[in-house]
């Protein structure tokens, strides 16, 4: 991304802490250094930025909602949202490993087991340790979509857990990431777990290619009677785990779709500065964009500040604003081709990716159906 590209579209939100506001700026010049350069072939060749992960993660990019390591003092989640935000700009792939990132620390934050976070949580917040989240079918499981994928046995030490995981992201040898099985004695038994990739029983397996973001670190992680020992249990019984993650995890998300709009943003302005005269006639412009973008990123904030709300109605505000990201991300990807015209419909252009990053804002769990799901669910209510 270039200065002047930075200096037509300014960032979603101004830190009012001097410390958060360093931090981006640190956190831009790595992006523009490290990232930026390789962004196209993240998305043509599925190149998986694992260098560039670790850059971000030494100079703060997953730590800014862990409490113990933040650069602030405290958790703070709208800055790790703005964070992601700045990442998503440049390559949304990548700020989707950065929400996989944050959310294995995130169980990490919620979680009574302090041996286990002291264990892993500094090396996650690091970028030393790359972790991912293997909450999409536990999330749906909950919503009553579809069933929980992995059983485990209760055994001396631990559990014997078996099944498949279809789809889990930034991933790859020694990896971790957090999921949840329930117990094949007593399904209502549930229980969540951070799982290393190649410990005994766990095997990953690349098993398919998708449209956009391939070069995320994503697989099938398959268990084959895995000792998941006491040690590595977050959450025995699940209980109030889910509460406490819940709207973290959500709100975290929103972070990729505010970048992909801010990218679209700066694909419109870049397409009237030789075509504003035709642009003019489009009913939604750059300007459009960025304001509905910061209105949402003001109630992101606010709602950030109380991640442990137990208010249903706080709830349903998190959800409302997960889904106005993913429909507005939707909308600006589509109005940046509009304003290119036909050099936006070339192979390979960048209207193109941010198209397909949208659509994966919009599908990614939880997608626009499941929100709405739930949201009509506790209308009921």
């Amino acid at each position: 991304m270039t200065a002047a590209s930075l200096a037509a579209a300014p960032p979603l939100s101004s830190p009012r802490d001097p410390r958060a506001a360093s931090l981006l700026e640190v956190l831009q010049q790595r992006i523009d250094a490290d990232l930026a350069p390789i962004a196209e072939r993240i998305d043509r060749d599925g190149l998986y930025p694992d260098a560039a992960l670790r850059s971000l993660g030494r100079a703060g990019l997953f730590s800014a909602h862990l409490a113990r390591h933040s650069a602030t003092g405290v958790a703070d989640l709208a800055l790790a949202v703005d964070a992601m935000a700045a990442v998503g700009r440049s390559c949304m792939a990548t700020a989707f490993c950065t929400w996989c990132q944050d959310a294995s620390g995130w169980y990490l934050e919620n979680s009574d087991n302090a041996a286990l976070r002291e264990r892993l949580q500094g090396g996650i917040a690091k970028g030393a340790v790359l972790g991912g989240t293997g909450l999409s079918n536990p999330m749906k499981a909950f919503s009553g979509i579809e069933g929980l994928k992995l059983k485990g046995q209760r055994v001396p030490g631990g559990y014997l857990v078996s099944g498949i995981l279809p789809w889990v992201s930034n991933l790859g040898p020694g990896h971790w990431f957090g999921t949840v099985f329930e117990d094949a004695a007593d399904p209502a038994h549930r229980v969540m777990a951070m799982i290393q990739c190649g410990q005994p029983g766990v095997e990953i397996r690349q098993n398919a290619r998708f449209i956009a973001l391939e070069g995320t670190g994503t697989y099938a992680v398959l268990f084959r009677k895995a000792l998941i020992p006491d040690e590595a249990l977050l959450a025995d019984p699940l209980g109030a785990m889910v509460g406490r993650i819940k709207a973290g995890f959500i709100l975290l998300q929103t972070g990729m779709g505010l970048g992909v709009i801010q990218g679209a943003v700066d694909l419109m302005r870049a397409a009237d500065a030789t075509h504003g005269h035709a642009n003019a006639w489009l009913p939604r412009r750059a300007g459009h964009f960025e304001a509905d973008a910061a209105a949402l990123r003001e109630e992101i904030g606010a709602l950030a500040a109380t991640p442990h709300d137990p208010d249903g109605a706080y709830l349903r505000r998190v959800l409302t604003a997960r889904l106005a990201i993913s429909e507005l991300a939707l909308e600006a990807a589509q109005a940046a081709l509009l304003h290119a015209g036909a050099r936006g419909y070339l192979e390979g252009s960048a209207h193109h990716r941010r198209l397909r990053e949208a659509w994966f804002v919009a599908i990614v769990t939880p997608s626009i159906r499941h929100l709405r799901q739930e949201l009509s669910r506790m209308s009921r209510n």
